[in-house]
């Protein structure tokens, strides 16, 4: 009988924590809490987005996202601004300092992604990548 640590699932999210203690330690040195950079992420490929999309995006619920955008426009990063066709819509635009943030925040994922990769061929890391995808399509 095998263990359940020798299943895919526990290593998967040994892996995640590890992942997520790792990338919360760097983020935490540029001033931003778990999750606030996949909105500014999202941000500096479409700024502007409304909550909603930005809920809809991260698969997140909107009260989540709306506290995360209220601390990060509290500290500078992002501002809000009322739809200019439906005054309901809040939308968010980065600000200087959240597009100062870009290089460093991709860069702490650059180095995650180099260290879990680390002594993996080109082939393998392109295969652990679809597997990875694979696994979540098997579940979506």
């Amino acid at each position: 009988m095998n263990s359940f640590k020798d299943d895919v699932s526990y290593a998967l999210i040994q892996l995640i924590k590890e992942h997520r203690r790792q990338s919360d330690e760097a983020l935490k040195q540029l001033g931003l809490h778990a999750a606030q950079e996949f909105v500014l992420f999202l941000l500096w490929e479409e700024d502007g987005l409304s909550q909603s999309q930005l809920a809809a995006r991260l698969k997140l619920e909107l009260p989540t996202i709306t506290k995360s955008v209220q601390r990060m426009e509290r500290i500078g990063l992002v501002r809000r601004h009322a739809d200019e066709q439906d005054t309901r819509i809040s939308r968010v635009y980065l600000t200087a300092a959240g597009r100062e943030l870009f290089e460093p925040a991709m860069q702490v994922w650059k180095n995650l992604d180099a260290r879990i990769c680390l002594n993996m061929s080109e082939l393998e890391q392109a295969l652990f990548r679809r597997l990875l995808q694979q696994g979540l399509a098997n579940l979506s």
